[in-house]
């Protein structure tokens, strides 16, 4: 079920291609807001490290955007020019019209067009 959900979610993204998305996420409390056209969408396999430390498979959005944190007032613009989604064992999706949600046990996203 996983699979079917991350090209879920990827065919999602891939419809919004060169629309401008706002991508709010919220973890332990704290709220950071990401206003991005999507040019790209990849996923990657995680995979452990030499210290047995397992990577999460992601989903990376690469494309142009801008990142604010609440009550900061301003806004930074992403690194590199992209943005992950860490796909944890057993996140959810739901796929709502326009708009996106994705939640693992850490963080809790909702992704809509501008």
């Amino acid at each position: 079920m996983a699979d079917t959900q991350v090209a879920d979610i990827a065919d999602w993204f891939m419809s919004n291609i060169d629309t401008p998305l706002v991508i709010r996420k919220e973890e332990q409390g704290d709220i950071d807001q990401v206003r991005m056209t999507v040019r790209k969408v990849s996923f990657l396999s995680g995979s452990p490290d030499r210290d047995d430390y397992v990577e999460e498979d992601r989903l990376v959005l690469f494309g142009e955007g801008r990142i604010a944190t609440e009550g900061d007032g301003g806004a930074a613009a992403l690194p590199r020019d992209s943005y992950e989604i860490p796909l944890q064992p057993g996140f959810r999706c739901q796929i709502d019209g326009a708009e996106l949600r994705v939640a693992t046990d850490r963080a809790a996203y909702h992704v809509v067009p501008q």
